[in-house]
């Protein structure tokens, strides 16, 4: 412990430089399950089950970095990491669909945030398959991504 501490410096410091290096994998990993996908809804799907596949494989790093709550400042900077590509995406998409982008940092934040807790309940309870939890939130979230429509 001294060591770490004594290298990285407070929990604080540790709990950021993990969580940074967590959606690092997470941006990869979805970066990986969306390359040369056409977008849409198949799109956001990938990406998905790429999110949860990270979160299952480093569990206990997620649990981590998520502990402190969000109103710490670690947290917020996880969720603002992990929602500034998706407020490009989002953007972009519902401008192509002749949408108001508006909402689209208001989405990002909460889809990070439903996703957090969604994945927490699926760890502790073991419910339904990783795929499974990642179709269930893709049905919830992409209606209102696009408004209804198939873009």
């Amino acid at each position: 412990k001294p060591i770490v501490y004594r290298n990285i410096g407070d929990k604080d410091a540790l709990v950021a430089a993990l969580a940074e290096r967590f959606v690092d994998q997470l941006n990869e990993a979805v970066e990986r399950s969306t390359e040369g996908g056409a977008g849409g809804r198949a799109t956001f799907a990938a990406s998905m089950r790429a999110t949860l596949e990270v979160i299952d494989v480093d569990r206990n790093l997620f649990l981590f970095v998520t502990a402190g709550g969000p109103g710490t400042d670690s947290v917020r900077q996880l969720v603002h990491r992990s929602s500034a590509r998706m407020i490009e995406q989002f953007s972009a998409l519902r401008t192509a669909a002749g949408l108001d982008p508006l909402p689209v940092r208001t989405w990002a934040y909460a889809i990070v945030g439903a996703i957090q807790v969604a994945a927490m309940m699926w760890l502790s309870d073991g419910y339904g398959e990783r795929d499974d939890v990642a179709d269930h939130l893709t049905q919830l979230m992409w209606p209102g991504l696009t408004g209804g429509r198939n873009p």
